[in-house]
Parts: structure tokens; sequence; C-alpha cells
């Protein structure tokens, strides 16, 4: 039983590459296909039917003129669809959002290398696995210098999305927890940021990074192969009338046309659906049923009137987590705890969590070229790394309440014109040409991940736990900005009567 398993691990694991490599390959039968049907509207209808038509044996008057502006037509938009297919293959193969792996996995992966060299079995890193682990590219394996969002930092953000306990998802193959809206990949076998699907017609996944540029290019091919539809068919039709005989070429790219246009505005249609209701593919198929829980920061001012009030219908949680807890986590998980860990996770809850200590520095193999000391009991993700070196001064601890949203409510909705803003971005440029990036990559802002709807800033009214002082509102003008804006408009309305009368 156990060979067969193994067996079957290793065909699914093979499966899943051979698709990632295909995912490589079908880019370039379709510039293939793009080339001939260039060819075939360039030298066949343009050239020798259009243009010399009595040099290929047609009876008819030359349409120099049908022939530049269809040429014309053509190339503007097979460039402009070329550059958004280049920059989205690009950015898929280079920055495809995959979520830094957590330190445990490194220990996890010594120690099965160390399994293998005993029984001198020699394998690709992607196969070692179980049937979850997938199939990275050999340029995104890794993590030499972890770069990519820092998970571990979750707790550092005001909102964050977690499950009924007030913990984020934990990934029990990349054994660190998933940020908000990230889901793991299994032809990769890592997470993505924002996942939207596997597609090998553009060479992988798409995520936050490529989704902008994945509705560019499918939406300038829907446009490229209408248009090569409409004039192929026009002229196809034209000179079955004039010849009688029928054309091969020609006919072949009548139905690539037609075919990639169904295609490319049917894929263009739906992500423009998400777009504008700020969702994914994932995310889609419980979109009007999922239930949300967001962890939410208690400001000290509403903490406080929490307490005295005597209130206790919230359900709270203290960051960063003891040591203990995180390492019981990765326990369930299926980590390999060295006995130091296995003593700190039985060590129960002796520390509050309101003074967490915080256990010495984890061995990182992508900073150390010794061997790990399986004895040392390494810090986990979810446990705060402020103190290196000699430090161990306790981190400023932050409490959060575990808000629940309807069925149906996304907390990310800012309505359909801002979602469409924050995918594509914010001018007509962004929106058209493949240049910038989406300012979904930006994750700068302390409130949350992904900017929030009004959702969020209802429940947290409701829960009474909204800071008075800096209320937010869903287009991102705090309640004191708000009075400024009507003085400055009230002077500015002002002026404008007061010249009026001037002038008269």
């Amino acid at each position: 039983m156990p060979q067969r398993s193994a067996a079957r691990s290793a065909r699914v694991e093979k499966n899943k590459r051979n698709n990632v490599l295909t995912a490589r390959l079908v880019p370039i039968f379709l510039l293939a296909i793009i080339g001939y049907s260039s060819y075939v509207v360039t030298k066949q209808i343009c050239i020798d039917y259009l243009i010399q038509p009595n040099l290929h044996g047609y009876v008819r008057r030359p349409q120099r003129g049908a022939a530049i502006a269809i040429l014309t037509i053509y190339y503007i938009l097979l460039l402009i669809m070329i550059a958004c297919f280049i920059r989205l293959i690009q950015t898929i193969t280079i920055n495809p959002g995959l979520v830094p792996r957590g330190p445990q996995y490194f220990l996890e992966k010594e120690r099965k290398k160390q399994r293998l060299s005993q029984s001198q079995t020699h394998k690709e890193e992607a196969l070692e696995y179980g049937s979850t682990e997938g199939y990275t590219p050999r340029q995104l394996r890794g993590d030499q210098t972890e770069k990519g969002y820092p998970a571990q930092d979750f707790w550092h953000k005001d909102v964050f999305v977690c499950g009924w306990d007030g913990r984020p998802p934990f990934c029990s193959t990349c054994y660190n927890y998933k940020p908000d809206r990230a889901h793991h990949c299994s032809e990769l076998g890592r997470c993505v940021l924002k996942m939207d699907h596997f597609c090998p017609w553009v060479g992988g996944i798409v995520s936050e990074t490529s989704f902008k540029y994945f509705i560019q290019f499918t939406g300038w091919a829907a446009v490229y192969t209408l248009c090569t539809l409409v004039f192929v068919a026009y002229y196809f039709a034209k000179r079955q009338s004039e010849v009688h005989s029928l054309n091969v070429h020609w006919l072949l790219v009548l139905i690539f046309a037609a075919l990639f246009f169904v295609f490319t505005a049917g894929m263009c249609g739906s992500s423009l659906q998400f777009a504008f209701l700020n969702s994914s593919t994932i995310e889609n198929f419980t979109r009007k049923t999922k239930v949300w829980y967001l962890a939410a920061h208690v400001p000290k001012s509403a903490l406080d009137r929490y307490n005295e009030s005597g209130r206790s219908d919230l359900r709270l949680i203290t960051y960063p987590r003891p040591a203990e807890e995180q390492f019981q986590v990765l326990e369930q998980h299926g980590a390999t705890l060295s006995d130091s860990q296995q003593s700190v996770a039985r060590r129960g809850t002796d520390l509050s969590s309101s003074q967490t200590a915080v256990p010495p520095a984890t061995y990182d193999p992508q900073q150390s070229e010794s061997r790990p000391d399986y004895e040392a009991p390494e810090a986990h993700p979810a446990v705060a790394r402020e103190a290196t070196g000699n430090s161990r001064a306790t981190p400023e601890t932050r409490t959060f309440a575990i808000l629940e949203t309807k069925p149906g409510a996304n907390p990310f909705d800012r309505g359909p014109f801002n979602n469409f803003k924050e995918v594509m971005g914010y001018t007509v440029f962004d929106w058209l040409i493949p240049l910038r990036l989406s300012p979904l990559v930006d994750h700068s802002d302390p409130v949350s991940m992904y900017k929030l709807g009004k959702v969020v800033k209802k429940m947290a009214r409701k829960a009474g736990i909204a800071d008075e002082d800096a209320e937010v509102d869903g287009d991102g003008t705090s309640e004191q900005e708000k009075p400024r804006h009507k003085k400055r408009r009230r002077r500015s309305s002002a002026r404008s009567e007061k010249a009026a009368v001037v002038q008269g």
C-alpha cells in the first residue's frame, strides 16, 4: 500500500509538472497562429487579392486603398495585442505574486533531503513532496532573498481576513499563514496573492500582479480577432462569388478568428465582471453565500470603553500569539517538531498573550550555510520578530475584534467604478496600455492589505469599536476631513459669487 500511494503521488506530481510545462509551450503555439494569420491577411488577401489581383489569376480591379486601410488597422491592433501579451507573460514568469514560504518549510525540506540522501534517491524538488506540493519553476524556487509579501506581519494591519477563531488561514504545504485573499495553487505548489486561475493559454498563474494585463490582453485580442474575422469573412465571401474555389488558408484564418474571438471576448467579459465586483474566479464560486470573518483592531480608547461598559458580546484576540500556540499550529499541520519545539508546544498557556516570550532566532537556510540545529526551538512566522540579536524586548500587543459579515457581503466592495480602478488604474491610459502595475500590488496601507468597503465601517460602528477620532469612509476620506472639504467648497463658492458681482 505505501508503494502504491507513493507511485500515485509521483504520477500526480508528474501531471502537475506537465501542466506547467504545457503552459510554457501554449503561448508559443498562439504566437505561431498569429504569425500564420498575419501572413494570410498580408500576403494572400491584401497583396495577392487586393493590390495585385491580375498577377495571381484574379479578374478584378485592384483595391489598394482598402488594402492599406486593412493593413494599417490590422497591424496597429496586432502590435498593441502583442505588447499586452508580452507584458502578461513577463509578469507571470518573473513576478507571479507568490507568498514566501515559512521558515518551517525549509526545515522540513532539509529533513526530507537527509532521508533521501540516506536512501540514495535523487529527485526533482517538486517531486519530493506530497500531492499538494505542485511544480515550482526553477527560477522561482528557494526564495533566496525572502522576496514577496511578508505573510507573518498580518497582525500589523488594522484589519485582516481570519477564521472564526481570529486566526488567518494556515497553509500546511508552505507552512505559513495565507495573506488576505491568497490561495494555494496546486500546480505551482505555492500560495499566490489574490489568485484568480491557472491559465495555460498565457503561460501560468493569473494573480493580483497579472490580472490587469490579462484583462487588457483578452480585450485587445477580442478586438483584433473581431476585425480579422470581419475582414476575412467579407473578402472570403466575395472571392467565393468570383472564383468558386476554396482557399484553405483563408478558411483556416476565418475559423481561428471566430474561435479565438468567442474565447477572448468571453474571458474578457467575465474578468471585467470580477473587476467591477472586486472578486476573482475562485471567490466567485461562493460570492453570494460566503461569510467573511475579519479581525479588526480595537483602538485603546474603544477598548477602554468596552471594558468599562462591562460588555462581553465581542470575541477578542490579542497578537502576537504565544510561541507555544504557534508550534501547536505547526504540529497540527503535519510539521515534524524537534524535542525543544515539542516542549514549547506542551508548555500550555503559562505565559499570557499580553506578555509573549519571543523564542530564540530560527535557523534560516536562506541566510546560513551551516546545517540547522534541530534541537533549537525555531521561531514561527506568527511570533513577533522584533526582538533580534541579544534583545528580548516584548513587542507591543494589539487587540482585535472578530467581525462577521452577512452572507454574500463583500468587505472589499467599494462600488463598481472604484473596484475597476483598483484593478486597472486611475487613468484611461492605464486602462488601455500595459505599462504600469495594477494598484492592487500596493500593500503599504496600514489599515488593510486591500482597500476596504463601507461594509467594514458599518460592522465596526455596530460593534462599537470604531475610532471616533479618525473614522474613514469607504472613499478613503476621514470624518474629520469632510467638514474641512465642505468649508473649502463654501469659501470657493463665496469667492466665485463675489467675483461675479464685481464683474457685473
